[in-house]
């Protein structure tokens, strides 16, 4: 993780391979100076619970609607240009459940990347685990 964010991990969603935990990937995150984010959704079933989770990860306001357009314009609002690392586990078992809500936050998390320069999302993976036709054209770090 320190060599990653040392060559300046640029703005995007990218497949991560990597046995890392959370709490080594966050310690290791902020003595680098990034903020981060934890988006645990190994409990989540659909849009719902997702809308749930990313409102308490992303700490987005309390009128924040839970719907995509709202999702989209609160991660924008809260955009600050300082590189944030987020760290999204448990997506397997989401896309498992609910493929469609995995595709249409991907999509999200791509846009607000490339339009607020903040986001970098991880979605790791251990090296044993076949990657989805969903997430292949995904740059890997």
């Amino acid at each position: 993780m320190t060599e990653l964010l040392a060559k300046g991990l640029p703005p995007g969603v990218f497949r991560w391979d990597s046995d890392s935990v959370p709490d080594d990937v966050r310690r290791e995150a902020e003595q680098a100076g990034w903020s981060y984010t934890l988006l645990d959704t190994s409990a989540v079933l659909d849009k719902a619970g997702f809308m749930d989770v990313c409102a308490t990860a992303f700490d987005l306001p309390r009128w924040f609607g839970k719907n995509w357009d709202a999702l989209a314009d609160s991660l924008g609002d809260r955009g600050t240009g300082e590189p944030e690392l987020v760290l999204w586990e448990g997506w397997q078992h989401l896309l498992d459940a609910d493929h469609d809500t995995v595709a249409v936050a991907l999509q999200i998390f791509t846009e607000d990347a490339k339009e607020s320069g903040q986001l970098r999302i991880l979605m790791r993976h251990p090296a044993d685990v076949t990657v989805p036709c969903l997430l292949t054209g995904l740059p890997a770090v």
